[in-house]
C-alpha cells in the first residue's frame, strides 16, 4: 500500500543501547513517532510506523519494510547512541535507489542540526524539537512544490548549504494533538518491554503527559523539549489512560514526565478521576525532588501510583551544586523518607563521574544510597549529550570521547580531572554490589517474585542475574588472589 509518510525507528539492540545492562534496559514504545504520525493523519496523510527495535528487525529487513510502504517521504528519529544506525539506514535507502525525501528528527539533530546534516549527507531535512506542526507543514510542501525555507524549525539544504530556519514556537496547547498512533506499533502487550524495576503489573506501558523544564542542571538537553512547562490538561491525560487500558488492555503506567508532580491542581484532579475509574490502575512517576509536594502522597498513592523515582545524581552536596542541581541532601532525604512513609516505592537516579567526581565524593554518593532510605536506584556514568551545557564545558573538569554510539549512558565518555575509566567502572560496580547485594535488598525482591506473573518473574530474576554478574566483575577475582 502506498504511503505519504513511512515514520522509522532504525534498528538497535538493548546491548547497544545499555551495554551490560541489557537485562534491565527497557523498549518502550516511540511516543515521539506515535504523536506525529497522528498529527499527519488529522491533517490527511497517509502514515505508516516501522518500529524496528520493537519487531527485531535487522538493517535489510528494516529496508524492505521502507520499500514495501513506497512512502513519498521517510522519516527517521535518532538519539544520539542511536545516529549511527541511522545513519547506516539512510545510506541504504539510497544504494537501494530510493529517492524520495529523507527526514531526520529526534533528541541529536534538534540539539546539533547543522552538524548532523553534515555528518549525514543522506538526510535532506532536519526537524527540530517538536515536530509534530512540522511535519505536517513539510509534507504540505513537497506535496505542492512549495518552499521549505518558509517553514519554521527545520534544518536543510540549499545547494551546498546547511540552512537553518526561525525556530519554531513550543506547542503551548498539547490538548490539540491528537492521541499518539498506538494502532500504527505492534501489539503494545507483546513487543514491549518495560524495565523489571518500572512496573508494578503486566502489561505496562509509558506516557508522556507533559513536556518541558525549568531546571538548570548542567548534564540535561532540557532544549529539545523546552524550558517552559506545558502539560496535557488532566482530562486528555486520564483519557488517553482510558484508552490505553480499554483498547489495549494495560494494567500499569510510567509516567516519563521530567514535572509529573509540577502542578498540584492538575495532580489533584487526575488522582481524583482515576478513583472513580471502574479499574484500578497502577502507576509510577518521575519527581524533582525540590518542587515535590509531599502533601500529595496520600492521594497519589490511593489513585494507584506505587513508585516515584527521583533524579537524586549524586550524595556529595559540592557535586549537586557543581551540575547546577538546586536541591540539598537534606530535602532530598526528606523527601525520600516522605515517600517511604506513604507506602511509595522511592527509587534513585543517580551519575557517577560529574564534574568535580573525586573517590571521596562516590563514597559519600554510595552511602547515600544505603542510608536515604531508597528502595531502590539506578546509576549511570555522567554523560555530556548534545543540547546540554556539560557538552559544551566538559574538556574544563576533564577529558570527553565524542563518540556517538557510547553516549548512552553506560560507557564513562567523561573522565572527570584526577581519576581514569577503571577507577570509574570499579566505583559503578561497587556501588551496586553495596546497594543490592544486602540481605534486606535481595529478599525484598524475592517476595516480589512471588506477587509477579511468569513473565515478570523471568524478567526480574534475569535482571537479577546479570546484575549480580557485573557488579561482582572482577571482584571474586581480587579475592581470591
Amino acid at each position: 500500500m502506498h504511503h505519504d509518510l513511512v515514520l522509522v525507528n532504525p534498528p538497535i539492540t538493548l546491548e547497544e543501547r545499555y551495554g551490560s545492562f541489557a537485562s534491565v534496559g527497557s523498549l518502550a514504545p516511540p511516543l515521539g513517532l506515535c504523536y506525529l504520525a497522528s498529527s499527519a493523519r488529522k491533517h490527511g496523510y497517509t502514515v505508516q510506523i516501522i518500529d524496528a527495535p520493537a519487531l527485531k528487525l535487522d538493517l535489510a529487513r528494516t529496508l524492505a519494510g521502507i520499500t514495501r510502504a513506497g512512502a513519498e517521504v521517510i522519516g527517521i528519529t535518532a538519539s544520539t547512541v542511536s545516529l549511527n544506525r541511522a545513519l547506516e539506514l539512510a545510506k541504504a535507502v539510497r544504494r537501494a535507489g530510493i529517492k524520495e525525501p529523507l527526514i531526520i528528527g529526534g533528541p541529536h539533530v534538534s540539539s546539533l542540526p547543522r552538524e548532523t546534516l553534515q555528518e549525514c549527507p543522506e538526510f535532506d531535512l532536519g526537524v527540530i524539537s517538536e515536530g509534530e506542526y512540522t511535519i505536517c507543514d513539510i509534507l504540505s510542501a513537497l506535496k505542492s512544490g512549495g518552499s521549505l525555507r518558509d517553514i519554521p524549525g527545520i534544518a536543510h539544504r540549499d545547494g551546498t548549504e546547511i540552512m537553518l530556519s526561525p525556530r519554531r514556537d513550543n506547542i503551548a496547547d498539547l490538548d490539540a494533538l491528537p492521541f499518539p498512533a498506538w494502532d500504527l506499533l505492534p501489539d503494545l502487550a507483546k513487543h514491549y518491554k518495560p524495565s523489571p524495576h518500572s512496573y508494578r503489573r503486566l502489561p505496562s506501558s509509558s506516557l508522556m503527559s507533559s513536556r518541558g523544564c525549568n531546571g538548570t542542571c548542567t548534564f540535561c538537553a532540557r532544549p529539545f523539549m523546552g524550558e517552559k512547562y506545558r502539560a496535557h490538561s488532566a482530562e486528555y491525560t486520564v483519557a488517553m489512560v482510558d484508552h490505553l487500558v480499554k483498547v489495549y488492555g494495560i494494567k500499569d503506567i510510567m509516567f516519563y514526565d521530567d514535572n509529573f508532580l509540577l502542578d498540584k491542581k492538575r495532580v489533584i484532579a487526575i488522582c481524583e478521576a482515576l478513583l472513580k475509574k471502574d479499574y484500578v490502575i497502577s502507576w509510577s512517576c518521575l519527581g524533582r525532588p525540590e518542587i515535590t509536594s509531599v502533601e500529595l502522597f496520600g492521594l497519589i498513592r490511593r489513585a494507584g501510583c506505587w513508585q516515584i523515582a527521583y533524579g537524586v545524581e549524586s550524595g556529595d552536596q559540592r557535586i549537586l551544586d557543581t551540575i547546577k542541581k538546586r536541591v540539598t541532601l537534606e530535602r532530598l532525604s526528606e523527601v525520600i523518607r516522605k515517600t517511604n512513609e506513604a507506602g511509595i516505592h522511592s527509587r534513585g537516579y543517580l551519575m557517577i563521574g560529574c564534574p568535580g567526581e573525586t573517590a571521596e565524593s562516590i563514597e559519600k554518593t554510595t552511602r547515600f544510597t544505603r542510608e536515604s532510605g531508597l528502595k531502590d536506584f539506578h546509576v549511570t556514568f555522567c554523560t555530556p549529550m548534545p543540547g546540554a551545557e556539560l557538552f559544551d564545558t566538559a574538556q574544563q573538569y576533564g577529558s570527553f570521547e565524542r563518540d556517538w554510539k557510547k553516549l548512552g549512558f553506560w560507557d564513562p565518555v567523561f573522565i572527570p580531572r584526577g581519576m581514569t575509566r577503571e577507577q570509574l567502572i570499579e566505583a559503578h560496580r561497587r556501588m551496586y554490589r553495596k546497594f543490592y547485594l544486602r540481605p534486606r535488598t535481595f529478599f525484598r525482591y524475592v517476595a516480589k517474585l512471588l506477587f509477579t506473573n511468569p513473565r515478570g518473574i523471568v524478567d526480574t530474576a534475569k535482571a537479577g542475574f546479570y546484575v549480580a554478574k557485573y557488579a561482582l566483575g572482577g571482584y571474586i577475582r581480587k579475592r581470591l588472589t
